[in-house]
């Protein structure tokens, strides 16, 4: 199973990660992010997203 999160960072620096759906498969949840026109989001695997061992919002800032 997959989330798919959403990235959003502030002008203050601030970043939060914000699951918006849960997939069975990644290719379910890579079209959904792809349907809805999702540029700073991406699909984890549930585990990793729970457990927190992927990479955080901060990373994916423009700022």
């Amino acid at each position: 199973m997959y989330a798919l999160v959403l990235f959003i960072c502030y002008l203050d620096g601030g970043c939060d990660d914000i699951a918006i759906d849960i997939f069975h498969t990644e290719e379910q949840c890579l079209a959904a992010m792809n349907e809805q026109r999702l540029r700073h989001a991406g699909c984890y695997p549930i585990d990793e997203f729970i457990d927190g061992f992927w990479r955080p919002a901060q990373e994916f800032s423009d700022f």
